[in-house]
C-alpha cells in the first residue's frame, strides 16, 4: 500500500495513519443497491450467450463489473481522506487597571501593612489561580488607561501612571477584538473609577454573546483620605529682595478639612512660608504662600502638603521655578508739594536697600527739589529716558508737569515694557487734572475725575484679591501675627483711622481693575458689634498690557507710624512697589515674550505672544520651545498682529508634561527675553481616586458574571465557563485525476478485450 501511496504522491507523513474513502459526490444506499444490481445483470448479459469455457467466462464476467464499477465509483470523484481534528481553545481577556488612581495607599497587605493598589494588584496577578487557568484557557493581558493596550503577558504590563481610564471603551475594543472567537469571559481588576459610562449597547452586546464578566475590586469602599495640590501660580521671576506670592489651589475629600500647606526650596529643603487653610464644602481651598529668594538666577521652589499622611502622596507636592535678579529696582517718583505722604514715602525709598530712586518734588514757584540715591537734574523727556525705571510714581502732580509727548512715553513703557504705574491720590491735582490726557487710561475707573472725599476718617480693609496675590501683608510673620494687623482693622486703634480718602464709585471701575483694599468706616452700631460697613475702593490695580498700574486713593498712610513707627507705612509701599517692578522683568530693549498662562495642563491651548518694539523684522517671527532637561525642540511660527506685534496659539505635545522654556529665533536680536511653561498631566485620577465598586457589581450583575472578592480569586476556576470546541479539518486528495485509477481501468479494459477476442478465436 504504501508503494500504491508513493506513486499517488501522498506525504510521507500520513503514511500508516488510518485513512478511509469519501465521495464529492456520494449516492444514496438504495442507489447503490440498483447500480450493484444494474452492473451484475449488465455483465451477466454480456456474457451469458458467448461461447466458451464456463471460467473463462465467469473471468470476463468478473472484468465487466470490475470495470463498471470502477467508472461508477469515478463518476462519483472518490477522495482518500484521513480524519484530523483540531481543537479551538477558549479565550479569557484579562483587562487590568493601570491608571494612577492605583497608586493611592488604601489596602492592606497580608501583615495589616498599608500599600498602595498597585501594590496590592501585583499581589493578585502573582497568585497561582491564573496559571490554573492557562492551562483550560488561552489567557490574554490587556492594559487599560485612556486606552486598552494588548500585552503578551503579565511581566509586561506597563507601570500604573495612566491619568485616565476608560472602561466602557476598553470593553468595546474586547468585544471588537474577539468577534468571531471563544470569549469564555472577562475579568476586570480595578478599583472601578473609570471617566466614561457603561452604556446600555454595551452591556447588550456583551448579553447577546454570553459573556460573563468578572471583576476583582480594588480599594477601599469607604473611601480615601487625600489632599492634593491641584494648581500652583506664581511670578516666572522676581528681585532678590521680592516677596513672590505662590497661590495654590488644593483639594480635600473632605469638606472643612484642615490642611497645612509649606513653600520650601526644593534643593535645600529650607522652609520658606507655611499655612493652614480650611477646605470649603466642595472640599476646595485656596492659600498663597510668600517666599522670598535668597540667591540669583534659576530658583526651583517646591509648594508641599505636610500634616498627617494621606492615602495619594504623590499629588501632595508641586515645583515652581523661579529667575531672580540681582539689581536694584529704579523708581522715579514726581510729586506736586511736600506734603506729610510724600515726606515719608521719600525717607522709605531712601532706606531701602533694593532701591535706587530719583525724586523731583514741584513747588509752587515751578522750582524743582531733586531728591533721591539718583538725583536727577531734569525731568525724562524721551522714551529710552524714561525707560530706565522700574515703577513710576505720580503723587499729586498736575498733568501739565509732563507734557504729552512725555505721558504718551510712560504710557507705551506700561503698555509694551511692563514699567509699573503707581498713583497717590490728591485733593489738588490727582486724578481731576489728568481728564483728556494720555494717561487717563491708565487710571483704574473711568467717569468724573472729580473725586468727592469720603465725609468721616475711614480705615483700611485688604480684600481678597491682596491677599491672593501676597500683597498688603504688614503683620509680623515671626510673631505669628495676622498678614493684616488689628490695630489697622475697623475696631482697630484711632492712630489707623485715615483723615482724607476720596470716594470711588465702584460702577465706574473698568472691566479689568481689582479692588486691592476697601476705605471701611465706622458708624456708632459698628464701633459697638465691631462690624464694619462695606466701604468704597481705597487700593486698586489694573493690568494696562504688558504692565501694570495701581491707585491709592488716599495719601493717610503716614499716621500708621504712630502706632508702630515706619514699619507699617514702609512694609505697604515697598510692596506695591515691588509687585509693579515684577512686571517690567524683561529685555530693555522693548522686546517682549509672554506665554500664557505660564502653567498649564496637556492639551491645553497656549497663547504665545511677541512683541518686538522697534526691532526690524521681516515675515513671521519664529519662536523655538524647548526642553531644558529632556532635550529636544519645537519651532513655533507666530503671525503678525500689527504694530510689530506677533502672535499664536500652541499645544503642548501630549505626554509632554515638564519644563519648556521659550525663546524668540531672531539673528538680528543678540539678547533674547526667555519664558517659562510648566506643563503637567490634568491627572483626572487623582482629583476623585475614590473607588467605585458599586459600577463593577452592576456590570458584573448585568452580565450574569459576579464580583469575586479579593480573598476568593481561586474561584475563578469554577466560575469561568469552558467554551473550547472541535472542529474536523481531515486532509483529502482526489482519485479520479490519478494516473494509477486510469492504469488499473485501461487495464482491466485491455484484459476483457483481450479475453473477448481469444474466445472468439477459439
Amino acid at each position: 500500500m504504501e508503494w500504491i501511496f508513493t506513486q499517488m504522491d501522498v506525504p510521507t507523513t500520513l503514511m500508516g495513519q488510518p485513512w478511509h474513502i469519501v465521495f464529492e459526490r456520494p449516492a444514496q444506499t438504495w442507489l447503490w443497491l440498483v447500480g450493484a444490481i444494474v452492473l451484475v445483470s449488465t455483465a451477466i448479459f454480456s456474457y451469458i450467450n458467448i461461447r466458451g469455457s464456463r471460467g473463462a467466462r465467469i473471468f470476463l464476467f468478473s472484468l465487466r463489473v470490475i470495470t463498471l464499477s470502477i467508472i461508477s465509483i469515478l463518476a462519483m470523484e472518490p477522495i482518500i481522506e484521513w480524519p484530523r481534528e483540531k481543537t479551538e481553545q477558549d479565550f479569557v481577556q484579562v483587562l487590568v487597571d493601570r491608571s494612577s488612581s492605583l497608586q493611592v495607599r488604601d489596602m492592606l497587605d497580608g501583615q495589616n501593612k498599608i500599600i498602595s493598589r498597585v501594590e496590592f494588584q501585583n499581589e493578585i496577578l502573582q497568585h497561582g489561580v491564573w496559571d490554573r487557568l492557562a492551562q483550560d484557557h488561552k489567557l490574554e493581558w490587556v492594559s487599560v488607561t485612556g486606552n486598552a493596550t494588548l500585552v503578551s503577558n503579565k511581566q509586561a504590563l506597563p507601570e500604573a501612571r495612566g491619568n485616565r481610564t476608560l472602561l466602557a471603551s476598553a470593553l468595546r475594543e474586547t468585544l471588537q477584538r474577539n468577534l468571531g472567537r471563544p470569549l469564555s469571559a472577562v475579568v476586570i481588576i480595578s478599583d472601578g473609577r473609570s471617566q466614561d459610562a457603561i452604556n446600555a449597547t454595551t452591556l447588550r452586546q456583551m448579553q447577546a454573546l454570553g459573556v460573563p464578566v468578572f471583576t476583582i475590586p480594588l480599594g477601599d469602599p469607604n473611601g480615601v483620605n487625600d489632599q492634593a495640590i491641584l494648581s500652583v501660580e506664581a511670578p516666572q521671576s522676581g528681585f532678590l529682595q521680592d516677596q513672590i506670592p505662590v497661590q495654590a489651589t488644593l483639594n480635600s475629600r473632605n469638606p472643612n478639612k484642615k490642611i497645612r500647606v509649606v513653600l520650601k526650596d526644593k534643593e535645600s529643603q529650607r522652609k520658606i512660608d507655611e499655612q493652614e487653610v480650611v477646605s470649603g464644602p466642595d472640599g476646595k481651598a485656596s492659600v498663597t504662600l510668600v517666599g522670598q529668594g535668597f540667591k540669583s538666577g534659576e530658583t526651583v521652589w517646591e509648594v508641599a502638603i505636610v500634616g498627617e499622611p494621606d492615602a495619594d502622596q504623590s499629588n501632595d507636592s508641586q515645583r515652581v521655578d523661579i529667575k531672580f535678579v540681582d539689581r536694584p529696582i529704579h523708581v522715579l517718583y514726581l510729586d506736586g508739594w511736600p506734603r506729610w505722604e510724600f515726606r515719608y514715602i521719600k525717607n522709605i525709598l531712601l532706606r531701602e536697600k533694593g532701591i535706587e530712586s530719583s525724586i523731583m518734588l514741584l513747588s509752587a514757584d515751578r522750582d524743582f527739589a531733586q531728591e533721591g540715591t539718583t538725583p536727577l537734574t531734569r525731568l525724562p523727556r524721551t522714551e529710552n529716558e524714561f525707560s530706565v525705571y522700574d515703577v513710576i510714581i505720580l503723587g499729586d502732580v498736575p498733568a501739565g508737569f509732563l507734557n504729552r509727548a512725555q505721558q504718551k512715553n510712560i504710557q507705551d513703557l506700561v503698555a509694551k515694557r511692563g514699567t509699573g504705574l503707581l498713583w497717590i491720590a490728591g485733593d489738588r491735582s490727582t486724578p481731576s487734572s489728568w481728564r483728556g490726557s494720555p494717561l487717563e487710561e491708565l487710571l483704574p475707573f473711568r467717569g468724573s475725575l472729580d473725586l468727592p472725599r469720603v465725609d468721616r476718617p475711614v480705615y483700611m480693609e485688604p480684600t481678597e484679591a491682596a491677599a491672593r496675590i501676597g500683597l498688603l501683608r504688614l503683620g509680623n510673620t515671626q510673631d505669628n501675627e495676622q498678614s493684616w494687623p488689628v490695630e489697622l482693622s475697623a475696631s482697630g486703634e484711632s492712630w489707623a483711622r485715615l483723615e482724607w480718602a476720596q470716594r470711588i464709585d465702584v460702577r465706574d471701575l473698568k472691566p479689568t481693575t481689582e479692588i486691592l483694599a476697601n476705605a471701611v468706616a465706622q458708624t456708632e452700631s459698628a464701633e459697638k458689634s465691631n462690624e464694619p460697613n462695606k466701604g468704597t475702593p481705597l487700593v486698586l490695580t489694573m493690568r494696562y498690557g504688558a504692565g501694570q498700574t495701581t491707585y491709592v486713593a488716599t495719601d493717610e498712610t503716614w499716621r500708621w507710624r504712630f502706632g508702630r513707627g515706619e514699619k507699617l507705612p514702609e512694609r505697604f509701599w515697598i510692596q506695591l512697589i515691588r509687585h509693579l517692578a515684577r512686571a517690567g522683568l524683561r529685555n530693555k530693549t522693548g522686546i517682549s515674550l509672554q506665554v500664557d498662562p505660564p502653567q498649564a495642563t496637556a492639551n491645553q491651548p497656549i497663547r504665545i505672544v511677541v512683541d518686538l518694539d522697534e526691532a526690524p523684522v521681516n515675515g513671521v517671527v519664529v519662536v523655538e520651545a524647548f526642553r531644558p532637561t529632556s532635550g529636544g525642540s519645537v519651532d513655533i511660527a507666530l503671525q503678525s498682529e500689527g504694530n510689530n506685534r506677533f502672535s499664536s496659539v500652541w499645544i503642548a505635545p501630549n505626554e509632554s508634561d515638564g519644563i519648556w522654556r521659550f525663546r524668540i529665533r531672531l539673528p538680528q536680536i543678540l539678547e533674547t527675553p526667555e519664558a517659562t511653561l510648566t506643563v503637567i498631566q490634568e491627572d483626572t485620577e487623582r482629583l476623585d481616586a475614590t473607588p467605585d465598586h458599586e459600577a463593577l457589581q452592576k456590570l458584573s450583575a448585568a452580565t450574569k458574571g459576579q464580583m469575586v472578592a479579593t480573598t476568593n480569586i481561586q474561584s475563578l476556576e469554577t466560575l469561568i465557563p469552558r467554551r473550547s470546541f472541535t472542529t474536523r479539518q481531515p486532509i483529502q486528495m482526489p482519485l479520479w485525476n490519478k494516473w494509477i485509477v486510469y492504469v488499473v481501468l485501461i487495464t482491466t479494459l485491455t484484459t476483457e478485450w483481450l479475453g473477448r477476442r481469444i474466445m472468439k478465436l477459439m
